[in-house]
């Protein structure tokens, strides 16, 4: 488009009329003092509304989205086309008024896109609140629901605990009602049947190829089987849980001593428990399957509490996360509060901006594109006498002078 304005400015500056674009062949020749004509614009100036629309129009078009040297064109041909009444224009300056008229309305368009995005930005910030209001109300239930679900998982924990006690405590029963009602003969025959199931598992972990956890477990049962039964010195008895549970490639040759001594230590005492045992073999089934009975309801207990500890901790760790959702959805949505309030306030500053355009560039250059009669002089301030008499002599020395060719 910079050609074509360039050459409508051209066409301007040569072709419009004389008294709208050109000077006379008098004003040609020589201007009156630029000093003295100074002075008495500016009494003029501030009364011009035309001026003054002109000033407010060329101030808009710098906001435009055209090249600089676009925005000089037009503001240069202001006082040339625009500022000159509609039935005094010719072509080139009506063509120039539109092309004037055209880039306001580019801007007006420019502010117009500001505002649609401005207020679609604040929609989408107040429905982005309302989803997450509507969110937060979704996982508040979701998380009442998970809630009352623990305390149901919470309430089977606490029973399969008292089953676990009452386990136990059968357990314990059972082997003090074994340990009194059996005679001397069948305590030996016990302890024997013991002692060898400790050996048994004294075996499996003899080679230290246990996973840690199973190995403690075992190592605990091992202890509790050789109580009572097979007697070992402190320092023995001090080392050897940690020397079963150790695995063997971590053995030191303390360990392996306190793992061999054990083992002599319950070999013998199983041989010299079978060697009293051969004369005075008796009945010990009943009460030994008592206690085998009590183990296994222990440790089925055992196996019951460990399932509703897993339910409980799954059920409070899903109940941890639809709180920590709920938080979440309460955070987000007082972080929309400031966005809508930045959104609404952008909102509002682009609505006056486009209002102020309306109220100011557009309805000056609509004044002006329509403007055709001319409009009352102005009182202005008089020039001082001096000046004015200056002017007059002046003005009479142009008048005076033969016209020339311009």
């Amino acid at each position: 488009h910079c050609p074509g304005i360039a050459r409508l400015l051209q066409c301007l500056q040569t072709d419009a009329p004389t008294g709208v674009m050109a000077k006379g062949k008098r004003g040609a020749e020589q201007d009156v003092s630029k000093t003295k004509r100074g002075r008495l614009a500016q009494h003029v100036e501030h009364s011009d509304p035309v001026a003054e629309q002109c000033h407010t129009v060329a101030e808009a078009l710098q906001s435009a989205t055209v090249p600089p040297v676009i925005k000089e064109i037009l503001v240069d041909v202001i006082p040339n086309a625009l500022a000159v009444r509609r039935n005094e224009r010719h072509g080139y300056q009506e063509q120039m008024v539109q092309t004037i008229g055209n880039t306001l309305h580019s801007v007006e368009a420019d502010i117009q896109s500001k505002l649609s995005e401005a207020e679609k930005r604040w929609q989408q910030a107040e429905t982005t609140a309302e989803e997450l209001k509507r969110e937060q109300a979704l996982a508040e239930q979701a998380a009442k629901a998970t809630s009352d679900l623990l305390l149901e998982k919470k309430a089977a924990l606490a029973q399969t605990a008292l089953k676990f006690r009452e386990a136990k405590h059968g357990l314990t029963e059972a082997r003090q009602a074994e340990q009194a009602g059996i005679q001397e003969v069948n305590k030996f025959a016990k302890d024997i049947e013991i002692l060898a199931l400790a050996m048994n598992r004294f075996e499996a972990m003899k080679n230290g190829t246990l996973e840690p956890n199973h190995a403690i477990q075992e190592a605990e049962h091992l202890m509790n089987l050789i109580e009572g039964r097979l007697e070992l010195d402190a320092t023995l008895c001090a080392a050897l849980s940690n020397a079963l549970i150790t695995p063997i490639l971590e053995r030191s040759s303390f360990t392996m001593m306190v793992v061999h001594q054990f083992e002599d230590s319950l070999r013998a005492q199983i041989e010299d428990l079978q060697k009293q045992y051969k004369t005075k073999e008796s009945s010990k089934a009943a009460l030994a399957t008592a206690v085998l009975t009590a183990e296994q309801v222990l440790e089925i207990a055992v196996g019951q509490q460990m399932e509703a500890a897993m339910a409980f901790t799954a059920e409070n760790d899903a109940h941890d996360a639809k709180t920590k959702l709920v938080n979440d959805k309460k955070k987000a949505l007082r972080d929309t509060k400031p966005l809508i309030r930045k959104c609404a306030s952008s909102l509002a500053e682009l609505q006056v901006e486009l209002d102020n355009f309306h109220q100011g560039p557009l309805e000056a250059f609509e004044k002006l594109q329509c403007r055709t009669k001319e409009a009352p002089e102005k009182t202005v301030t008089a020039a001082p006498e001096g000046e004015e008499a200056e002017l007059a002599q002046d003005a009479e020395l142009e008048a005076s002078k033969p016209a020339t060719s311009a």
